[in-house]
């Protein structure tokens, strides 16, 4: 299953989150940067960086 934690990408956040599929973790990543980190909407080179992040 794949997840994905904020520390992973050098964030000082201890938000992790796993789904069933990646285009889920991708919205459960958005949706938090969204309201914690006050990122609307992610920038290409960062979702690169957390796509690059994420463990399968």
């Amino acid at each position: 299953m794949p997840s994905f934690a904020c520390r992973d990408i050098g964030m000082d956040c201890k938000f992790q989150t796993t789904a069933p599929t990646e285009a889920e973790l991708i919205k459960n990543i958005a949706e938090h940067a969204k309201s914690v980190h006050k990122i609307d909407p992610v920038p290409p080179d960062l979702m690169a960086k957390i796509k690059k992040a994420i463990k399968k």
